[in-house]
């Protein structure tokens, strides 16, 4: 019988995968993605907090004083959206860049998990396949995620400036962003699995309520300055044990339990 992991519990799959980075097969693969990333969360936080700052300014000004309490509301919602946006974007172009490396900790984590470890590949042709396989398939996410991202930033702007509505703008982007990474982290193991994209979506809309709530728990996890860097290729363990604990049976229904084995 597969294992019901009830959805609230999906934070505790990230601090599981932050207690494997340090597990001899999975702790140098994390090394250089932290320190591309370091790179990156410096220049996106700068951009965030320089954006935020001229938006807020600008809003301050062209408000009448008589609302200037309004400013507030309209300032916090406006954080939350780009909390959201910065979370979302980071993540996206971090897993870009560190898709090479994720799937062969996706890879591994698969190993420990169905019990195969000692058949996981370890030379460097094969992890230069899983790699380039793993970026490949980051670039088919990428083409679905970002018009429809676009789409949904189009329609939040809009919501944004409108009072009362307004208040689900964030709310819309939330939703979107953590479909949006729930697809992104089950894909790395549903590569080694030889699950396409379109079934791995499939699959992950099967169980919408939990895939969402993992979504949101990457999400969150990615909006944690600094903690981010560690909590990344985390997320990547704990989309991976989510993965083979939860869709283990929908896999051996659709491609056999022959299949479950790493390549």
């Amino acid at each position: 019988m597969p294992k019901t992991i009830p959805a609230y519990s999906t934070p505790a799959l990230i601090r599981e995968g932050f207690g494997l980075l340090w597990h001899p097969s999975i702790r140098w693969l994390v090394l250089i993605p932290v320190l591309i990333n370091i790179a990156m969360f410096a220049a996106a936080t700068w951009l965030a907090g320089a954006w935020v700052s001229e938006w807020l300014e600008w809003l301050v000004g062209e408000v009448p004083e008589w609302l200037q309490w309004l400013v507030w509301i309209i300032w916090l919602l406006f954080v939350l959206l780009a909390l959201v946006i910065y979370a979302f974007t980071f993540t996206l172009l971090a897993n870009l860049v560190g898709s090479p490396f994720y799937g062969i900790i996706a890879e591994r984590v698969v190993a420990m998990e169905r019990g195969s470890e000692n058949h996981a590949p370890t030379t460097l042709a094969s992890m230069l396949h899983i790699a380039w396989r793993s970026f490949r398939r980051e670039l088919q996410i990428i083409g679905y995620v970002l018009p429809r991202t676009l789409g949904v930033a189009l329609i939040t702007l809009i919501i944004s400036f409108i009072p009362v509505i307004n208040i689900l703008a964030p709310i819309i982007a939330g939703s979107w962003a953590a479909w949006s990474l729930a697809l992104q982290y089950f894909d790395y193991p549903a590569d080694i699995d030889e699950v396409s994209f379109k079934d791995a979506k499939q699959m992950a809309g099967s169980q919408r309520v939990l895939s969402l709530s993992f979504g949101l728990a990457a999400l969150a996890a990615a909006a944690i300055p600094v903690a981010n860097l560690l909590l990344l290729p985390a997320t990547v363990i704990g989309g991976t044990l989510l993965w083979c604990r939860g869709f283990n049976q929908e896999i051996v229904v659709r491609h056999g339990a022959g299949q479950l084995h790493i390549q």
